[in-house]
């Protein structure tokens, strides 16, 4: 079925909207669990280990290491989980989405020219994520480096304040989410 030209600008924002609302309503979902279901989480991921784990699967399952990102640090900010905790989750979050571009490669396997570009480009974007989380993962279980640089500059940016905009997303979004 092919879409008119006239439409798809329309259907662009429509699922942006939809995307940023469901984003919402998942950070609203979250609050609806409880507390008991924050600590139960929060249990999992404090092994290194499966926290890395965790943020590739749940970055697998949406699709987008944005998402998943957005949510740990929402997490962080809310005080549900630890930033130690939640650097392995966004590591794995940078493996996970390595499954999204080779899907994206895989889309063009009808054309052999087009899925061998694809692909050589998605294996980069691989190697890349996947030896910066070699490299990485130990040093900071070990040193901690990522946590005290991020803490160093929380310091550095305390108390600077903010200009307060406006929000056209939260003033479309936010009545949908009242409902």
């Amino acid at each position: 079925m092919r879409i008119p030209d006239r439409i798809k600008p329309f259907l662009v924002i429509l699922f942006l909207y939809l995307f940023l609302y469901s984003i919402k309503l998942l950070g609203h979902s979250f609050k609806l669990f409880g507390k008991g279901f924050a600590e139960a989480l929060l249990s999992l991921t404090s092994d290194p280990f499966i926290g890395l784990l965790t943020g590739v699967v749940a970055t697998t399952l949406v699709q987008s290491s944005s998402t998943t990102t957005s949510i740990v640090v929402g997490l962080v900010a809310g005080g549900g989980l630890s930033l130690t905790t939640a650097i392995p989750i966004i590591m794995g979050a940078n493996i996970g989405t390595t499954i999204t571009n080779t899907l994206v490669s895989i889309g063009h396997v009808a054309n052999r020219i087009e899925f061998k570009r694809a692909f050589s480009a998605g294996v980069v974007h691989d190697f890349f994520n996947v030896a910066a989380v070699i490299v990485l993962f130990p040093i900071e279980m070990r040193y901690g480096i990522i946590a005290r640089s991020a803490t160093w500059l929380e310091h550095g940016f305390a108390g600077v304040g903010g200009v307060k905009l406006f929000n056209p997303l939260k003033t479309i979004i936010n009545p949908a989410i009242e409902l």
